[in-house]
């Protein structure tokens, strides 16, 4: 459980959060709410943060948490009975059904204290069909004070059905002005822009970026890849490689990086590029790419990255892609 100290937990969540507080002052909280957006947005902690607002039992008008009362002393110790968060066992894997199982077995009995009983489903995709179907027999018939809060990157892949019984709230990316003064304060050393830039507008990828290592590891990979393309890399032997390294994290780079050379195709200064601080070494590639073979690339990472988590073998998987960028050279 991350620690939330601040309420809403980020100041792009701010709109959000008033909202949330407004709908819950009048009455009409809903029994499933979906939070959607990008990764690396503040999703689970905004879950986390309405779920501490909800066993509070003073909350100020605002859902701010009193921090004195049992509800709260609970919250901050990471031990309170009445909260559930549901996610897989394993990074990546499903959510099955007998964690769903567990959980309505569970939920007929009334909350501990009486009022909110919050359950937190993260990421909500992960479960399997059979998962998917026990809650939505839960979601059919809500039990009093239950607030399911389910959290996803991927909200289509949700079947329609689960989808239609939750109150759909979208977490946008903030606006650059918002996200930029947040990472610079936090990282005053750091090109806020580029690492925002580079992490499709998303705060927190963005900090996750600002850590030294991983930037040279993004120089490092972004190189293989450039050389791949002038033939200078196996694709099978980079696949091995990069293995080592975060699937998803990969491809959210690759994505960046071929959207940046199609760019580059069109004019040498686009007004906007995910990597501006690589632009020279992206230029040198731009002469022997294939536009409507590297758009076909394209859409075999974006369909790569949409089905991370279930991909059976990573190592095929970067083949097969590597494979299509080699293709796309004239």
């Amino acid at each position: 459980m991350h620690t939330i100290t601040t309420f809403p937990p980020y100041p792009w969540l701010q709109d959000v959060w008033i909202q949330l507080q407004a709908v819950r002052s009048s009455g009409q909280l809903p029994h499933a709410i979906l939070f959607s957006g990008a990764e690396g947005l503040g999703k689970f902690e905004l879950a986390q943060a309405l779920a501490w607002s909800l066993l509070c039992k003073s909350p100020s008008e605002s859902g701010q948490p009193c921090g004195q009362c049992s509800g709260c002393n609970l919250m901050a110790a990471g031990n309170h009975p009445d909260l559930t968060v549901i996610e897989p066992e394993d990074t990546g894997k499903a959510i099955k059904i007998d964690t769903i199982r567990e959980f309505i077995s569970r939920e007929a009995i009334t909350a501990h204290a009486g009022g909110y009983k919050p359950v937190l489903i993260r990421p909500a995709d992960a479960m399997n069909q059979a998962a998917a179907n026990s809650l939505l027999k839960t979601l059919e018939e809500p039990v009093s004070g239950t607030i399911m809060i389910l959290i996803s990157a991927n909200p289509s892949r949700l079947p329609a059905t689960i989808r239609s019984r939750c109150r759909q709230i979208p977490v946008i990316v903030p606006a650059a002005e918002v996200a930029c003064e947040w990472l610079q304060t936090l990282k005053p050393e750091s090109n806020a822009k580029v690492l925002l830039q580079t992490a499709a507008g998303s705060p927190l990828k963005a900090l996750m970026m600002s850590d030294p290592e991983r930037m040279e590891l993004r120089q490092e990979l972004l190189g293989e890849f450039c050389e791949l393309l002038t033939l200078r890399q196996d694709p099978v032997v980079l696949a091995g490689r990069w293995l080592k390294q975060d699937l998803r994290e990969i491809l959210n780079w690759m994505c960046g990086w071929v959207i940046d050379i199609l760019r580059l195709q069109v004019v040498p200064q686009p007004a906007i590029m995910i990597n501006p601080d690589h632009r020279g070494r992206l230029l040198d590639v731009v002469r022997v790419i294939d536009t409507r073979r590297l758009f076909q690339a394209l859409d075999h990472i974006y369909e790569a990255r949409g089905y991370v988590d279930a991909t059976l073998n990573d190592q095929m998987t970067l083949e097969r892609l590597l494979l299509a960028l080699v293709k796309s050279r004239r």
